[in-house]
């Protein structure tokens, strides 16, 4: 039997799609307040939304009975007939979004037109209208979501962790911002400013605001005007490519969107440019007739689809390698040699300079040296590598002269002969015949187990490093990086926070490189295992299998794979000493031998 649903579940269901997490409030109070015609926007959260979300405006603000009516399900100003859903350029336009949010949170709404003496107060719970009052309140609107999901506690429930909440929702302020750098806008989160933009001249200006100085150097300018699409914006050099693809930004008159088949278009502009797994940075700007998109198919309006959508794609990948070209950062090809002077060749004289020669003992090993008569070995079983340190020997305070051809003859410490493959591979013979050890994953098992062991008894493996490192963060990974910092110290990080878009990098886990470079992508890393994990990771076995894990391969990958004798020793003595050293922790071989019967087959 069919029966139509109450007005508050009916709402609730809507609600499930407009608003998924505090960060969706954030995005539709802040769209709302541009559509308004406001030049200030405060932003004030606390708990990363779970208890308050405040968006203050200077709009027109509205009047006692749009007050009470915007709360109505598909009540807009912006629609009067379907011909207008082709051609939306304002950001709410369905009428969802406000009574939505009152489905699942406690609102207050303060809100007083511009050339009024009075505004009105409107507070509405689980849909429903709890009082309207006449109020003395600034020209704008003053909006309060209290208690978000209140009353769907499973919803509540499903929440992620503070840190990750906050994410969202300075990355929902960031594309509003992007957007219209000409608004001031400020984000406070418990108290404290994450934001405070002043309005910018510029798009460029706004972007460094938000994504740190630093990036300025990574950006060039790209433009190009079709009758299809314009396109304009500013990508990443190749050299600026990361891990942690923290500012990719596709935006469609105004409006951000995502798109990963767009984003192919720019990953196949820099096609051999960048590693792989390495992405560059990109805020590109698409302008077109209104006609042309439609901004009306998903929920959150995250999404948009062009007319023609292939025709974007290869204006879009064209634009982004003329400006690699144009900027000497990706391989270019002039057609315009009519005319072009002919270039002289040197021509070299036909006389043959041998190379020089040079004496030197292939055998010579450095490393097979022989201490002083009376002098305490060397003590091979710790590195600073993995954690310890060595052992120097001491001479005796008068060495003996009688029987100095002795220092030739006796050897204290004995090294076994280790030969080096391309940097990848060890070899050294064993009793069958050739032990063969993969550099990288054999480090990976020892670091593995290493921070296994530091999790379990929280005890950090930090190293100092000789000098801090300073690095500009974009705010998103700031703030996550600053609400981990207890997580950060378990795992052996040593972070100081130097402003809101910088960081000190002042420690990190035993066996990570500290150049700048290594200790960079160390940090991209780390950023991407905060994102995946969350800062609870650590309260369940596998979240701490995990974090050993990325913890592991992200110090095997920095470290310099060019070791020499004596750290090779080292290193395959900790292997040998690992409770499981012939695979890495997901199962890969760290080691084989090749038997002598092996050898016979192959000669």
């Amino acid at each position: 039997m069919l029966k139509v649903l109450p007005s508050h579940i009916s709402n609730l269901i809507a609600a499930g799609e407009v608003v998924q997490r505090p960060a969706s409030v954030v995005k539709e109070l802040m769209e709302n307040s541009v559509d308004a015609g406001a030049e200030n926007i405060t932003v004030v959260i606390s708990d990363s939304g779970r208890t308050l979300i405040q968006v203050i405006d200077d709009g027109c603000g509205m009047s006692e009975e749009d007050a009470r009516l915007c709360f109505t399900r598909h009540a807009t100003s912006k629609i009067a007939s379907a011909e207008d859903l082709q051609s939306i350029l304002t950001y709410g336009f369905r009428g969802e979004a406000l009574p939505s949010i009152a489905a699942v949170s406690e609102v207050s709404l303060k809100t007083r037109k511009r050339g009024e003496e009075l505004g009105t107060e409107v507070v509405y719970a689980e849909s429903g209208l709890v009082s309207q009052e006449a109020t003395s309140c600034p020209e704008g609107t003053n909006i309060s979501v209290r208690n978000i999901f209140y009353n769907v506690p499973a919803r509540r429930k499903f929440l992620k962790t503070d840190a990750a909440e906050l994410r969202q929702i300075v990355a929902e302020f960031c594309r509003v911002a992007l957007c219209h750098y000409e608004v001031s806008m400020r984000l406070v989160h418990n108290k404290k400013d994450v934001f405070n933009l002043k309005g910018a001249k510029s798009v460029k200006q706004r972007i460094l605001e938000i994504s740190g100085k630093e990036l300025a150097k990574e950006l060039v300018d790209m433009r190009t005007d079709t009758s299809v699409v314009s396109i304009s914006g500013f990508i990443g050099t190749p050299e600026g490519a990361r891990k942690n693809a923290a500012h990719q930004y596709f935006f469609a008159n105004g409006r951000y969107f995502k798109s990963p088949y767009l984003h192919k278009a720019i990953m196949k502009g820099y096609e051999k440019l960048v590693p792989e797994g390495y992405s560059p940075s990109y805020f590109i700007f698409f302008e077109t007739n209104p006609e042309n998109i439609d901004v009306n198919i998903h929920p959150a309006k995250t999404e948009i689809k062009f007319e023609d959508d292939s025709m974007v794609f290869q204006i879009l990948n064209a634009a982004v390698r003329e400006s690699l070209g144009m900027n000497s950062l990706g391989p270019s090809i002039d057609f315009d040699m009519e005319g072009a002077p002919e270039i002289p060749v040197p021509q070299k004289p036909n006389v043959y300079t041998p190379p020089p020669k040079i004496d030197f003992d292939p055998l010579f090993n450095p490393f097979d040296t022989i201490p002083m008569k009376g002098s305490t070995p060397i003590n091979t079983n710790d590195h600073p590598m993995y954690g310890g340190t060595i052992q120097s020997y001491t001479p005796k305070s008068e060495p003996e002269v009688e029987g100095y051809g002795e220092v030739f003859e006796e050897k204290i410490a004995q090294t076994r002969n280790i030969l080096q493959v391309q940097g990848k591979y060890l070899i050294t013979t064993v009793k069958s015949g050739l032990l063969l050890i993969h550099i990288s994953r054999a480090k990976e098992r020892i670091l593995y187990e290493r921070y296994i062991r530091s999790l379990d008894d929280c005890t950090p493996l930090a190293q100092e490093t000789l000098f801090p490192t300073t690095l500009e963060m974009d705010a998103i990974s700031y703030s996550l990086l600053e609400e981990s910092q207890d997580l950060l110290h378990k795992i052996g990080f040593d972070i100081s926070f130097v402003s809101p878009t910088e960081i000190s990098v002042n420690g990190l886990p035993g066996g990570y490189s500290t150049d700048i470079p290594s200790v960079r992508n160390s940090i991209d890393e780390l950023i991407i295992l905060l994102s995946d994990f969350g800062r609870d990771a650590l309260t369940r076995a596998d979240g701490r299998h995990d974090v050993a894990l990325s913890l592991a391969r992200s110090g095997a990958k920095g470290a310099a794979l060019q070791l020499s004798n004596l750290e090779a020793q080292l290193l395959i003595d900790s292997l040998f000493a690992c409770t499981e050293p012939d695979r890495t922790p997901d199962g890969r071989a760290c080691m084989t031998i090749i038997t002598t019967d092996d050898l016979d087959k192959k000669l």
